[in-house]
């Protein structure tokens, strides 16, 4: 049988030596090829991507790797937040741990205010930065929890859905092992049933 070439295969030319040179085809079969080879193996690569994607999306381990566990100070960062400096509560925490801890605490408050006063500090302003910064911890705080409450009740549900397939799973398993053993118990009576005719016919056989 005369071989086709691939340009015919597709009916994309007539048979070769009665329309063009047969080095003509030749070369346009090789553009093809190379075409093609460039559209399955972009398939392939899109397809491996594709699998790659749905795979690292659906995987709750993943989503919950890709969360991050932030330090206080990158908290206050987000809220644009100076965490230090002289107008921040963290002067008054530096005093509180430079007095002796025998102080009693009203001695240690007035000696702190004292030196604040001297330093020219505003009460108000470290007042203010307090509240600032009790704020923004609360808002994240119930951001966040809010997340994770989303989270957990997403994957709660899968799990849910996921245990009604398994016990659908089960079921329908126990059931075909019904199934497979009433069949079973059906093909073998009715191959006893022939056997039994059989040898009955081969024995009335032997008897005559």
């Amino acid at each position: 049988m005369e071989k086709k070439s691939i340009l015919e295969k597709f009916g994309l030319v007539e048979k070769v030596d009665d329309i063009v040179d047969e080095e003509i085809v030749n070369d346009a079969e090789k553009k093809l090829n190379t075409e093609l080879d460039k559209v399955t193996t972009k398939s392939k690569v899109e397809s491996k991507e594709e699998i790659n994607f749905i795979s690292e999306s659906d995987d709750p381990i993943a989503k919950v790797k890709n969360k991050k566990l932030l330090q206080i100070e990158e908290i206050y960062k987000n809220y644009d937040i100076d965490s230090q400096g002289i107008n921040s509560l963290s002067i008054v925490e530096s005093f509180q741990k430079a007095l002796p801890d025998y102080l009693p605490a009203e001695v240690k408050r007035q000696s702190i205010l004292n030196i604040i006063i001297s330093s020219n500090v505003k009460v108000e302003n470290l007042v203010k930065d307090g509240n600032d910064k009790l704020k923004c911890l609360n808002e994240f705080s119930q951001l966040f929890t809010n997340d994770s409450t989303d989270m957990i009740t997403k994957f709660e549900n899968e799990i849910e859905i996921l245990n009604k397939k398994i016990n659908n799973y089960k079921i329908a398993i126990e059931n075909m092992k019904n199934l497979h053993n009433e069949q079973n118990f059906m093909v073998k009576y009715e191959i006893d049933k022939i056997n039994n005719i059989m040898q009955f016919l081969n024995n009335d056989k032997t008897n005559s």
